[in-house]
């Protein structure tokens, strides 16, 4: 076995922390597809009369937009909006270890 010489360790574990980062680029767009793919906002409902409706609510541009839900759809809808949330805490995640990797390579990589 080899004495690694001066330096090769550094560059070992550089390597590592590249293929870390890339890694990470990958799961940060397939998050950004699915989270894109997914509902946003919140269901509410409203009473009219002795009936129940449900809609989605969410923000657009600086407007509240309200979808009519079908009640066979409201968990489903429900699921993919949870669904959403978990991705974006996630992708939150993701890019914090990101930004670490880069700190500790102690220059920015590209985000491809």
């Amino acid at each position: 076995m080899t004495k690694p010489r001066k330096g090769q360790h550094m560059s070992v574990l550089e390597d590592i922390l590249e293929e870390e980062y890339e890694r990470s680029a990958r799961l940060i767009r397939l998050m950004e597809e699915e989270i894109a793919s997914l509902p946003k906002g919140s269901v509410r409902t409203r009473r009219i009369g002795s009936r129940d409706y449900y809609y989605l609510n969410y923000r657009e541009g600086d407007k509240v937009r309200s979808e009519y839900i079908q009640i066979s759809e409201v968990e489903e809808v429900r699921g993919k909006i949870a669904r959403r949330k978990e991705l974006q805490v996630a992708l939150k995640e993701q890019r914090t270890s990101q930004r670490q990797i880069e700190r500790a390579l102690g220059r920015r990589l590209r985000n491809e």
